[in-house]
């Protein structure tokens, strides 16, 4: 790329290898390695060269347009490409989207408190970062499967642990 470079710059001077190499003070093949891209010129020859050829340093060592032209179609194409590809998965996980079913399974099992427990459970595991609700299905989950702790705790206290003994008593 720089050999192209010098080689363009060179020739719109109007200068040979040979009156290049004599003005640099250097032999004809040290230019010609350079414009082959074998060897690279160090920053002094550089700027000397820039100076030579009435060119900017940047100049100089700019890219080839042509180089430069295709990359940047290259570069929009993965671009329009990436921006394709994302909206084509939103749209796939949107079609998906499970958020107010997992919401309403989620609220409808606290009504019974052993149910309440596995459902939560089930519906966190389903849930995804794809869901519209994902967070809100996450919090609503984790406070049912706590009422529902809390009021099985209670139910099995009630059954196994409360004695209720009925007297019966004559009368006369």
């Amino acid at each position: 790329m720089l050999g192209e470079q010098l080689k363009k710059y060179r020739e719109k001077s109007h200068l040979s290898q040979t009156e290049v190499a004599d003005n640099l003070a250097l032999t004809r093949q040290a230019i010609s390695r350079w414009e082959n891209n074998r060897a690279y010129p160090d920053i002094d020859n550089l700027i000397r060269l820039s100076k030579l050829y009435s060119v900017t340093l940047d100049d100089l060592l700019a890219e080839n347009e042509t180089l430069k032209k295709k990359l940047n179609i290259n570069t929009k194409n993965i671009i329009e490409a990436t921006k394709r590809q994302t909206f084509l998965n939103r749209k796939m996980y949107n079609a998906q989207d499970e958020s107010m079913e997992l919401l309403i399974l989620a609220i409808v099992s606290a009504i019974i408190p052993m149910l309440g427990i596995f459902i939560p459970i089930y519906v966190m595991f389903r849930n995804n970062k794809f869901n519209n609700l994902f967070r809100w299905i996450y919090i609503v989950a984790i406070i049912v499967l706590m009422v529902s702790l809390i009021s099985t705790g209670a139910w099995t206290y009630d059954m196994f642990f409360t004695h209720y003994h009925t007297e019966t008593t004559l009368v006369n």
